[in-house]
């Protein structure tokens, strides 16, 4: 039940973040560009890096670790789960697995949004 709480109250807490981050960021942009979306992934992308290092020099619980990655990170943004993932498999020499990942989770990805665009527009939802 620790887990669950640690990843509910911490997803609560990434998804607030990431809202309140791009109310700010769109209200000082001036381009044509999801800025917003881009900048919680960049910075989410940097706190992952960041904590990733730094738990595993000390002795951090695994529910802190849901906490923060799961919930937190994952509330504001699954692209640094994603991006720690993919350097995972470099860190661990398996580059050919990384750039497999990137490649076929970019592709799938877009993929899946035209086809969900697709279905919706079909449907006329």
């Amino acid at each position: 039940m620790e887990k669950i709480l640690a990843v509910a109250i911490g997803g609560a807490i990434g998804s607030l973040g990431r809202y309140i981050v791009a109310l700010l960021v769109e209200k000082i942009s001036l381009v044509n560009f999801p800025i917003a979306t881009f900048f919680a992934n960049i910075t989410g992308c940097l706190l992952i890096g960041f904590f990733w290092n730094y738990f595993d020099r000390l002795h951090v619980s695994n529910e802190f670790r849901l906490f923060v990655f799961t919930g937190f990170l994952g509330g504001y943004t699954t692209f640094s789960t994603f991006a720690r993932e993919s350097m995972q498999f470099f860190k661990a020499g398996e580059p050919l697995h990384a750039l497999g990942y990137i490649l076929a989770s970019n592709i799938a990805g877009l993929a899946a949004v035209a086809l969900g665009f697709i279905i919706s527009q079909r449907l006329r939802l």
